[in-house]
């Protein structure tokens, strides 16, 4: 059985990567007409680095656990 924790690190490292991907994604085939996919990619990649700077900041802290 997984542990929570290791479902949470992969759970969140899947997040990421399904972020960026969107991102990139949005920028190399817009989906929307005009800017939009350019903010929608923006979005993604802002929504991105965020759980990237979460998942730094989560291993550190189940380090200490």
């Amino acid at each position: 059985m997984i542990s929570l924790k290791t479902f949470h690190i992969l759970f969140i490292a899947l997040a990421i990567i399904l972020m960026i991907g969107y991102g990139a994604y949005e920028l190399i085939t817009p989906s929307a007409p005009g800017i939009m996919s350019n903010i929608f990619a923006l979005l993604s990649f802002a929504v991105g680095g965020a759980l990237l700077f979460y998942f730094v900041r989560i291993i550190q802290k189940f380090r200490t656990i």
